[in-house]
């Protein structure tokens, strides 16, 4: 998927919208992401886009789950764990603390998964997939990182205090 911040009648709106979106969390966190953690940010983003489910799953108990599955079904259902856990950590941090876990949960959960999923694809003989999952696993904070500079200000006092207790490991 080639990225562009211009208008392009081969590159859907969402892309565009999404990319200029991480594009502007790299810029108000100081990071610049290499281009293949960049475009898989905004993929993640794009295709969870109509999916407000996938913020309300268990993370644990999915990871558990995707132990019982085999293949493919293996494969995206960590995937999904993945995502569910980036988008969690990056854009929703203070639901840790409504569920009484660690505001590194998400981060730990998502590494692991995307962990899981790299020696999935390494043990299928399939190399490039594993070694690039494993980056993602690796880079979770950074990506991390540049969705919660995408976040607005605290409107008052106890968001900010939220935000502060959600950021604190």
């Amino acid at each position: 998927m080639f990225l562009t911040a211009k208008a392009d009648p081969y590159v859907s709106g969402e892309v565009v919208m999404f990319d200029t979106l991480v594009r502007f969390g790299e810029e108000k966190s100081s990071t610049t992401l290499p281009f293949h953690l960049r475009g898989f940010l905004v993929q993640c983003l794009v295709e969870h886009q109509h999916d407000p489910d996938i913020v309300h799953h268990v993370l644990a108990l999915d990871f558990l789950e995707s132990r019982n599955l085999v293949g493919s079904q293996r494969a995206v259902f960590l995937k999904r764990a993945g995502d569910a856990s980036l988008l969690l950590a990056g854009f929703f941090p203070e639901r840790a603390i409504r569920l009484n876990v660690s505001s590194s949960y998400f981060r730990m959960m998502g590494q692991s998964l995307y962990g899981s999923l790299a020696v999935h694809f390494d043990a299928s003989s399939l190399y490039e997939q594993g070694k690039f999952y494993n980056t993602i696993a690796e880079n979770f904070s950074v990506l991390e990182l540049v969705l919660r500079s995408t976040r607005g200000k605290a409107e008052s006092e106890w968001e900010l205090f939220r935000r502060f207790l959600s950021v604190l490991n």
